[in-house]
């Protein structure tokens, strides 16, 4: 990083970054600076990757990208102003949003996520912590949009921390980590009815049993904790965390005309117990989960014909390579000439011999191929085994004394 930027003093600090006020001697601006603690090459060169794709955006709802790149110490993003009021979490301590807080924050996070989406880029790990508002009230809040590139960071490892940093976190996530757009609208959902209940829709006290309760949707219906909003709304939430990923919107474009359009498919009843749900809800596929990571790209799904990925995502469950170089190239951002290593090619596995043809192998492709004979043959053998042959081998009834033989 230039000596033209001065640290003035730490604003916050998680297990993958640390956010830092600084002033551009330049230009005399007070700036923010995150510093990500990552130092392994193919991860940054996965940030490196996400802000690329992330610097044209031009979004009120998004941080203003001043800069981003990598120097001695990793990788750093440089972003305009001062850090913005607080965040959702926190303004949920005082109690759930009414119905005009509610619109306004769902319309500015859904017109964030809408540009995201709208460019192929997944934020991947959405949550009320990198939600922040600010303003005095619902008519002049102003939403922005974070935690680019912080993944599912908690402040500290304790349990309760990576609870609250895995809430939001999709049942396709939990199985097998792979991340798109849908997972972002269903994590969009547990943000949303958090701001209506102020408390999560999954909880747990270890890992293993939020994960259980994603995968089975083991949470209370919103429509009897929300009475304080129309049913439409409560509805709405419910149809943006459907378990399966295809029930869901696509992608929050698709949402967002949903809720102007003040509608949501009509989804069958929730159990209303948790014996119900027990007894409905099919089991969750056995995964063993992983413990938490400080830092490990998730993998992305293969993307649809003509559709790029990027994601900001560290999920533990499924680490692996970032696969945003499905992406066509853009030309270099402005902001700084990014040196992009290149990794060598994977060398190419000989293919396996053709298996050779025996006498064996031959016999039971043919039998292969004449199923219905095989199946009468074994029939009538059958038959014969069970009717015929037991009668061959019985002897003559022998002739009662006195009896005498009837003549013909």
């Amino acid at each position: 990083m230039s000596s033209r930027f001065e640290i003035l003093r730490p604003l916050e600090e998680d297990t993958a970054s640390k956010l830092l006020l600084v002033r551009d001697n330049k230009r005399g601006d007070e700036l923010r600076l995150r510093r990500f603690k990552t130092t392994k090459p193919e991860e940054i060169e996965g940030l490196q990757e996400l802000f690329r794709q992330l610097a044209p955006l031009q979004n009120p709802h998004l941080d203003r990208l001043i800069d981003f790149g990598s120097d001695k110490d990793g990788f750093y993003t440089i972003v305009a102003g001062a850090l913005p009021g607080e965040t959702l979490t926190e303004v949920l301590e005082r109690g759930p949003l009414t119905e005009k807080e509610f619109e306004s924050v769902a319309r500015q996070l859904l017109d964030a996520v809408s540009a995201l989406h709208e460019d192929a880029i997944v934020h991947g790990s959405l949550r009320p912590d990198y939600v922040r508002i600010s303003g005095k009230s619902a008519a002049d809040w102003q939403v922005t949009l974070h935690g680019f590139g912080q993944g599912f960071a908690a402040r500290n490892d304790s349990k309760e921390e990576q609870i609250r940093a895995y809430r939001c976190t999709a049942p396709e996530q939990w199985q097998d980590g792979t991340t798109r757009r849908r997972t972002d609208v269903y994590a969009l959902g547990c943000i949303l009815y958090e701001a209506l209940t102020a408390r999560p829709p999954f909880d747990g006290r270890v890992l293993k049993e939020l994960r259980l309760k994603h995968l089975g949707h083991d949470l209370a219906p919103l429509q009897k904790l929300a009475s304080h909003v129309p049913g439409w709304m409560c509805a709405w939430v419910m149809h943006l965390m459907a378990a399966d990923p295809e029930q869901r919107p696509r992608k929050a474009g698709a949402a967002k005309e949903l809720f102007e359009r003040r509608e949501a498919p009509n989804l069958p009843e929730l159990p209303s117990t948790r014996a119900e749900l027990a007894e409905n809800a099919p089991p969750p596929p056995p995964v063993n989960l992983i413990q938490p990571q400080v830092s490990a790209p998730v993998v992305l799904p293969n993307p649809q014909q003509g559709a790029r990925n990027a994601t900001s995502s560290t999920i533990p469950i499924s680490p692996g390579m970032h696969v945003a170089a499905n992406r066509p190239q853009r030309p270099a951002a402005p902001l700084m000439p990014a040196q992009r290593k290149i990794s060598a090619p994977m060398p190419r596995q000989p293919a396996a011999p053709a298996a050779q043809s025996t006498p064996l192998a031959d016999a039971l492709a043919k039998i292969k191929s004449n199923k219905p004979v095989v199946i009468a043959a074994a029939a009538i053998v059958l038959l014969l085994a069970i009717f015929v042959l037991p009668r061959c081998g019985q002897k003559t009834a022998p002739t009662k004394p006195g009896a005498t033989q009837k003549k013909h």
